[in-house]
């Protein structure tokens, strides 16, 4: 994904250094265009932004509720037939923040579960959070489990209570709020649990996309009209118009007469010219000197 692909109305903020302070400017997306994203402009008791340096920008995209983090190109202040704005570039594709690990959704429900298939001994535990990866527990002080143990895990959730059952393998232990946890890595993935998590992804996600509110520049047109008129003052500002005349040289600059600082022994024809020259001007000198007479 570009950086032109943000949806209009997403959440912009801009981490930036002013005077040695920072501070964290909040915006929001209008479009993309070819060079780079379209944001509101932004200012600093009321003077218009000036970024020299490239700064880290983070966006919530309004599409798909993801966050992504990235170190902008360039943000420059751009003025158009619909006023001013600033023009975020990133050079480089953008990753949700959650790509590399899977997004959890917390659940917070009691559940059992058994630990290398001793289902005689089942555990009390809280389903703490859940996601298409995996899931964490919270168990008993008294419960010991080390990575590698299988835990079959069972808990009710949803207005149904529907009844669900993970098989998982433990990969860490940690700590969640002074209480023992584990981590483990979903064995058995199935239709029940993906919508589960769906449902806890549309949950975290559809009231956050629903308050936002779009930026129309002129509702008298469609979008891509609006994109194609704002690229067109853009162009002008980015780059720099030719001349329409073009000045060219009466002769060559590397006549070695257009050369002042280079000096040169003058041919024996020069000389003969100046000699007669020079004999001219005397011979026109002693005319008018007999014509005084």
């Amino acid at each position: 994904m570009v950086v032109s692909e943000i949806s209009n109305g997403s959440e912009v903020k801009i981490y930036a250094s002013i005077d040695g302070h920072n501070i964290v400017l909040l915006t929001e997306a209008i479009f993309g265009v070819a060079a780079g994203l379209l944001v509101k402009p932004m200012e600093y008791f009321g003077k218009y932004m000036q970024f020299l340096e490239p700064s880290s920008v983070q966006i919530r995209n309004k599409r798909d509720g993801r966050v992504y983090k990235f170190m902008s190109t360039t943000i420059t202040p751009v003025k158009t037939r619909y006023g001013n704005f600033h023009l975020i570039r990133c050079s480089s594709e953008l990753e949700p923040e959650n790509s590399r690990r899977a997004e959890r959704f917390y659940i917070e429900k009691l559940g059992v579960f058994s630990i290398n298939g001793n289902t005689a001994a089942l555990k009390n535990c809280i389903i703490h959070d859940i996601s298409l990866r995996g899931l964490s527990i919270i168990i008993d002080n008294d419960t010991k489990v080390k990575p590698g143990d299988r835990l079959d895990i069972m808990f009710r959730y949803g207005e149904t209570l529907h009844n669900y059952e993970v098989n998982t393998i433990v990969v860490r232990n940690f700590m969640v709020k002074d209480m023992p946890a584990v981590g483990c890595s979903i064995a058995n993935m199935n239709v029940d649990l993906v919508s589960l998590v769906t449902s806890k992804r549309n949950e975290k996600h559809t009231p956050v996309l629903d308050n936002v509110q779009e930026t129309d520049l002129n509702p008298q047109i469609s979008k891509e009209q609006q994109i194609h008129e704002v690229e067109e003052d853009l162009a002008k500002q980015l780059i720099p118009e030719r001349p329409r005349t073009r000045t060219i040289a009466a002769s060559s600059p590397l006549d070695p007469a257009n050369l002042e600082h280079v000096s040169r022994d003058k041919t024996l024809r020069e000389i003969k010219k100046e000699e007669r020259m020079a004999k001219e001007a005397r011979s026109i000198e002693n005319l008018l000197d007999l014509k005084d007479f």
